[in-house]
């Protein structure tokens, strides 16, 4: 894997659960269905194994490949910027469905 595929994969798993959080999110502000906040919720429960297993496999990957290390610690720090994005997106989730 080329050293710029290791940071596009971060970024698109990123992306994809930042993209889906934020959906959830303002479909559950905007119309108040609890469909949104049962999806932002289960997005929650499986999107947390999912990043936990792409930061392993990255950091496995960056080990084993040590020329690739700094590409793959540089995934894993995109990828755990969604953690302080999901907290306060249930923060907020919390506090509109009480």
């Amino acid at each position: 894997m080329k050293d710029s595929e290791i940071i596009n994969l971060g970024k698109t798993v990123f992306g994809v659960f930042f993209s889906v959080g934020t959906l959830c999110l303002l479909g559950a502000i905007i119309t108040k269905n609890d469909w949104f906040a049962g999806a932002g919720y289960l997005l929650i429960i499986f999107g947390v194994p999912v990043n936990l297993l792409c930061i392993l496999g990255f950091l496995i990957n960056g080990i084993i490949n040590t020329s690739k290390f700094k590409e793959c610690m540089i995934a894993i720090l995109i990828l755990t910027a969604n953690i302080p994005i999901a907290f306060t997106y249930t923060l907020i989730g919390l506090s509109l469905f009480d």
